[in-house]
């Protein structure tokens, strides 16, 4: 049995995330399962308020919550240790794992792809990095100086604000096991077309590699 664990963005919760992967989900193999945990921080109300202003979309319903808190210069990542503990926790009950991860999910998976690479955490048979970038944390970016040795299918949209970003992330992988797509869409989870094809076919080809 393989495992697709989903990493939802700042302010979703792991519910949110699942309904956004339903359309790539009802096309996976049966014995792929997927499993969307929640964050274990709730975010500040004023990082809510500002996020949703930003983006001038109708507010989701709770909880809002994140896989850490940043610092403003974003060298530091308060909770991460949490974070990196429980889904360690969680990948070691699995008998093969892969990681989905959107925005800061996608952060974070980049960030434990590494960690995995580095026999710091469990083994992961592949990632899946959804409009993300490399972690700004001090205590990741070491992780991030030479290649990560780990599959990778990377995506993201062209009306993206983090495009560029994530076409950087593209590099910390090492170019023999990596994949890129590249939609039309805004900073979202494509549901159909081409990108979200290459996101199903990845998935079932690291699945039984």
């Amino acid at each position: 049995m393989t495992t697709l664990i989903g990493l939802h963005g700042f302010t979703q919760n792991g519910a949110q995330l699942r309904q956004q992967l339903d359309p790539i989900a009802r096309q996976l193999p049966s014995d792929v399962e997927l499993l969307c945990p929640d964050a274990p921080h709730a975010c500040a109300q004023a990082s809510v308020d500002r996020l949703y202003a930003a983006w001038g979309a109708p507010r989701q319903p709770p909880p809002y919550l994140c896989w850490w808190d940043a610092t403003d210069d974003g060298r530091s990542y308060r909770g991460w240790e949490t974070t990196r503990d429980r889904l360690a926790q969680l990948c070691e009950r699995q008998d093969r794992v892969l990681i989905l991860g959107f925005s800061q999910g996608a952060i974070l998976t980049a960030g434990l792809a590494a960690l995995s690479a580095a026999g710091e955490f469990p083994k992961l048979a592949g990632v899946v990095l959804v409009a993300g970038c490399a972690p700004r944390s001090d205590l990741l970016r070491p992780l991030f100086e030479r290649p990560i040795a780990l599959a990778s299918m990377h995506v993201w949209g062209e009306r993206d604000a983090m495009a560029a970003g994530a076409a950087r992330l593209v590099d910390a992988f090492e170019a023999a096991s990596r994949d890129s797509v590249v939609w039309r869409g805004p900073h979202a989870i494509p549901s159909e077309g081409p990108a979200a094809s290459a996101i199903v076919e990845f998935v079932r080809r690291s699945a039984y590699a």
